[in-house]
Order: C-alpha cells, then structure tokens, then sequence
C-alpha cells in the first residue's frame, strides 16, 4: 500500500488527510491522473497547471517521481504568510 497524505486546505476540501492505495502506481504522474479521475473535489483541487508540491518519503519531487510499495506522498497546496 502507499499512503497518500493532503495537508493543509488540501484536506479541508478534499475531507480527509489521508487514506492508503494499492501500490498501483509506478510514479507520481500515474498517480495523480487516477486522482483526478475520481471526479470532483479531486480534479478540481488537483487540476493541471495548478501549483502544489509532492513530497515522497518527506522528500520534496521536482517533477514526476518513482513510487513503490511502502512510500508515503505528501501532497502540499502553496504556502503564504508575512
């Protein structure tokens, strides 16, 4: 299984802060394009061209990244502050 985690106002609208997937996903992309499939909230909050993070084992991607059983993907919106 991985666990998909949603921080922030990720897990406000999408209302959970995580849940665990079978590991059917070879890479990030694979993975959010099954997300986005699932329909609204998700294609919405997740939506191509937005801008968010993914962290794979607390390590921030830059770009698409590898994922096998076990890992844990953080999915971070924006931050803002002052």
């Amino acid at each position: 299984m991985i666990t998909v985690i949603y921080l922030a106002r990720f897990a406000e609208e999408l209302g959970l802060t995580q849940e665990q997937l079978s590991p059917n996903f070879t890479d990030s992309d694979a993975l959010l394009a099954y997300l986005r499939q699932r329909g609204a909230p998700f294609s919405e909050v997740l939506a191509a061209g937005k801008v968010y993070k993914i962290a794979v084992n607390n390590i921030i991607q830059h770009g698409c990244a590898a994922l096998k059983d076990g890992d844990s993907i953080a999915l971070l919106p924006p931050v803002t502050g002052g």
